[in-house]
């Protein structure tokens, strides 16, 4: 499919063609074919006179990995596509001369500094090294950063889409969106470890689950859904952040979109 088609789609709402390829072809096809159109250009920006603008992610990624029902996701793939703000993809090169403890040493540092270019290249890289490696690194970063940033749920989705097989468009997504939105750690460095346990945590967000059916709360349970995933440096840091997340936004108003409901019910 070339992108003459892929424009003709967006423009005449043909979603019934998108289903059709996630039929015939799978979620991660259809990610691939319509992937140019789902990054943005910049996720924050100021005008000479102070206007800041703030992009939301898409949730096409998301709804991908969560959804049970294809329909759902030709119809979040075609709402989060935008003719605008289309990045033509490119094979992601390797990195093969580097060693992994250099990748390693670097990664963070790369993805903090906005560097979408070695980001892709880096999570790519590490990824064929390691792929559990690469998961335990990019959720530990995610949990450094505040939970409202949506950034757990951008590698939980990729992780979740991508699993074992290397993907170029999922790594350019998910990485893309997860470099450019500028990093917030304020939270991380101003709280202290707490001697509740995670699976204390882990009980009491599923006891509260349907009390958390907010924006915040979807960003709450994908904080968690990666702290469980594995045992991490200064986790008992992230355990408190959560818990004292959850006492505050338990029973906060239910207006979730269509989207976010359907990754609430997934997480």
């Amino acid at each position: 499919m070339d992108t003459i088609n892929v424009l003709e789609i967006l423009n005449e709402k043909k979603i019934h063609v998108i289903e059709n390829i996630i039929n015939e072809k799978g979620r991660k096809k259809a990610l691939n074919y319509f992937g140019e159109f789902l990054d943005r250009r910049s996720y924050f920006t100021i005008d000479r006179n102070g206007k800041i603008q703030r992009k939301n992610m898409n949730y096409a990624l998301p709804v991908a990995a969560f959804s049970n029902d294809d329909t759902e996701v030709a119809q979040e793939i075609y709402v989060s596509a935008r003719a605008p703000e289309r990045v033509k993809s490119k094979k992601i090169e390797r990195l093969s001369k580097e060693t992994i403890d250099s990748l390693m040493k670097n990664f963070m540092k790369i993805i903090v500094n906005n560097n979408v270019n070695f980001a892709v290249r880096y999570a790519k890289e590490i990824f064929l090294r390691d792929r559990e490696l690469f998961y335990k690194t990019l959720f530990h970063y995610t949990l450094l950063e505040e939970i409202d940033s949506q950034k757990s749920l951008m590698a939980l989705s990729l992780k979740k889409l991508m699993n074992t097989q290397v993907d170029d468009n999922l790594i350019y997504l998910a990485m893309s969106y997860i470099s450019k939105v500028k990093g917030n750690f304020n939270e991380y460095e101003n709280t202290v470890a707490t001697e509740v346990s995670k699976s204390e945590l882990i009980r009491k967000s599923k006891e509260s689950k349907d009390m958390l059916k907010s924006k915040k709360g979807i960003n709450l349970l994908a904080y968690i859904n990666v702290l469980k995933e594995y045992e991490y440096e200064n986790e008992e840091i992230f355990i408190n952040i959560a818990m004292k997340r959850l006492e505050e936004i338990k029973n906060t108003q239910k207006n979730l979109t269509c989207a976010e409901n359907i990754i609430h019910n997934g997480l």
